[in-house]
């Protein structure tokens, strides 16, 4: 009986300590969001008062004026629509280069299988910027910088998505390939028919993680793509002109309205991404 005491104190005190780990991690997570968010509904004089404190007037006209906002000649607008044409094509082409490699590779034996698959995995184990030399003297010699076949790098098959990918279609059962087969069906049919819907799951996951990477993407249009202003390179930009304007309050507005987009896609996608992530496994 003391035993079980003992025990159930124990576990309480985990609890305990772990709900005070959780709470205090959520807080570090939340600061950032609350002062961008808070801040961006000031007026300038109550920015530089407090910027902790509560706005003492929701003061929205800060998003109409984060609207008017540019670096040079183009304005956020246009930086809104690079971003957009930028992650729209960074997700169509990652998802379909992964989707197919990861399927061929899960589902098909042939020579150099493994290595493939090694390879494809092994690059997470590279840093982002360990080969950028090497790569930009690649994309120099092709002629392809500032151009938008640069996309192709960032669309690669590789990495943690891959992983996910060609771990879901391994799992997912050969059953219903094998009856489609039967019934006449072609490869084709059965990977868009039959394997496409059971790792939807997955594919949604990775279509909101690739939108996430490539919206808030700096590194490759600084280097690649300079002519291109994206909202993570314009944002940059703004933000050392703030410092001397002192217009943050316009800038932390632009920021919220940066962030809405990847916000509405993952509402969108929540259920999906929940629902299916291992569909395909346990449908088999």
């Amino acid at each position: 009986m003391k035993m079980k005491k003992k025990r159930l104190k124990k576990r309480k005190t985990a609890l305990i300590v772990a709900s005070v780990i959780l709470c205090l991690y959520s807080l570090t997570m939340l600061m950032p969001v609350y002062f961008l968010l808070v801040n961006s509904l000031k007026e300038s004089f109550e920015f530089f008062n407090n910027v902790w404190a509560l706005p003492i007037s929701l003061y929205f006209e800060n998003y109409a004026l984060a609207l008017e906002l540019g670096v040079g000649e183009v304005s956020i607008l246009d930086m809104y629509l690079n971003s957009i044409i930028m992650t729209g094509a960074t997700v169509v082409i990652a998802t379909a280069a992964t989707t197919v490699t990861a399927y061929v590779l899960a589902r098909f034996d042939f020579r150099g299988k493994n290595f493939l698959v090694a390879v494809g995995i092994g690059v997470m184990l590279i840093p982002d910027l360990g080969g950028s030399a090497t790569v930009y003297k690649m994309f120099v010699d092709l002629k392809m910088i500032d151009t938008w076949f640069i996309l192709v790098k960032n669309a690669a098959p590789f990495g943690l998505m891959f992983l996910i990918t060609y771990s879901t279609f391994r799992t997912v059962s050969s059953t219903y390939a094998e009856a489609a087969k039967i019934d006449g069906a072609s490869e084709m049919r059965i990977f868009l028919a039959i394997m496409i819907p059971m790792a939807k799951g997955c594919i949604g996951m990775m279509c909101v993680m690739s939108a996430i990477g490539s919206w808030n993407d700096y590194y490759t249009p600084y280097m690649y793509m300079p002519s291109v202003k994206t909202l993570a390179l314009g944002l940059q930009e703004l933000s050392e002109e703030a410092a001397t304007y002192s217009n943050y309050t316009e800038l932390y507005a632009a920021m919220v309205l940066a962030v809405l987009p990847l916000l509405i896609l993952f509402v969108s996608m929540r259920e999906t991404i929940i629902n299916n992530a291992v569909a395909g496994g346990l449908k088999g």
